[in-house]
């Protein structure tokens, strides 16, 4: 197993995973809704590998575990109310957390979300995410790695509406 950052030439690797992802969603009792094309875009991932952290964990030449932090709060979380006011150079948000259902419940996520927080300690000082309300397995996980839940929050998504989240956040 190993943790890399994203580059260009990752990009059609990264969009097949979460190709196959979202084709899985239906069969998931929890999933994120997202679409096709939509959310994420091939042109999001892009820009993910060019302007961010996209991370992955890579098992056997395959693709296992994804994500991204973006630097700065998220514009949909400006209203929220955040446990502690942070600079906008001082946020990162998580985003298009994933683990491919092949590689489920083998530890990925735990081992993915730690080494995410691990790199950003030196570059910010709260991680923000959200969960969609009722995906207790994935709440439950960041509870464990040291998120804290601060509130129920409604947010706007192109791919799904509005929709209510939980929302965390990890100080470091």
């Amino acid at each position: 197993m190993k943790i890399k950052t994203a580059q260009s030439k990752d990009l059609e690797r990264l969009y097949s995973f979460y190709d196959e992802v979202i084709a899985h969603q239906k069969l998931d009792e929890y999933s994120p809704e997202w679409t096709k094309d939509v959310y994420p875009s091939r042109n999001d991932l892009e820009s993910f590998i060019e302007n961010d952290s996209f991370y992955f964990v890579e098992e056997d030449q395959d693709i296992a575990a994804a994500c991204v932090t973006r630097l700065h709060e998220d514009e949909i979380y400006l209203n929220a109310n955040w446990s502690r006011k942070f600079e906008e150079n001082e946020i990162a948000v998580l985003h298009l957390f994933a683990v491919h259902p092949s590689f489920r419940r083998k530890g990925y996520s735990d081992k993915l979300l730690k080494y995410v927080i691990e790199d950003n300690r030196n570059k910010v000082k709260t991680i923000h995410l959200d969960v969609l309300k009722g995906n207790l397995p994935a709440f439950r996980l960041y509870e464990k790695i040291g998120f804290t839940y601060i509130g129920e929050y409604e947010v706007y998504y192109p791919d799904t509406g509005t929709i209510v989240v939980d929302l965390l956040e990890y100080i470091y």
